[in-house]
């Protein structure tokens, strides 16, 4: 049979078996995102930016080990310069800006084991993060009010980690 009669047929054709739609109920996972209140969001939004901070490490490492073994399996002649550089220097500077790339992208790593070992709070997290951001984008200040002399206070509130500083804030 074509494509297209097998098609038609599967459309006119009623379903031979009866299907059962199973779902949660909207207030399930509404009391989840209900128990995180803003003191939870705040004590789990300071251990995200740590996470964060603790993934760049071990891929700055892993980076810049990855980088020394690749540049380090190069052939070098040492009578060849490469833009005026030594190829050694050269094989070096870009093994220290691998580790720097893989220090870069620590943090996403970071945020990435940490939505993995706290999955359940990761929606609830989520929501509340939006809600957040929602208030520091009404009450943040103008930036054209701003100068040298009188910079921005913290424009997307990444200093916020308290109910205390949230208060200060606006």
């Amino acid at each position: 049979m074509s494509y297209l009669k097998l098609a038609t047929r599967a459309l006119t054709r009623p379903a031979k078996r009866s299907v059962r739609l199973v779902h949660s109920s909207p207030a399930a996972n509404q009391t989840k995102e209900a128990e995180l209140n803003w003191e939870e969001f705040f004590r789990l939004r300071k251990q995200r930016r740590l996470w964060e901070r603790l993934g760049s490490l071990p891929c700055a490492i892993l980076g810049l080990g990855g980088g020394a073994a690749v540049f380090a399996s190069l052939p070098v002649d040492p009578q060849q310069t490469f833009m005026g550089l030594d190829p050694l220097m050269l094989f070096g500077g870009c093994s220290l800006f691998s580790g720097a790339l893989g220090f870069v992208i620590g943090p996403s790593v970071g945020r990435r084991w940490y939505r993995v070992i706290n999955r359940d709070l990761a929606r609830a997290l989520d929501t509340k993060e939006a809600e957040f951001f929602k208030h520091v984008r009404m009450n943040r200040s103008d930036p054209s009010l701003s100068s040298a002399s009188n910079p921005l206070p913290d424009f997307y509130g990444e200093k916020i980690n308290s109910l205390q500083s949230y208060r200060r804030y606006f």
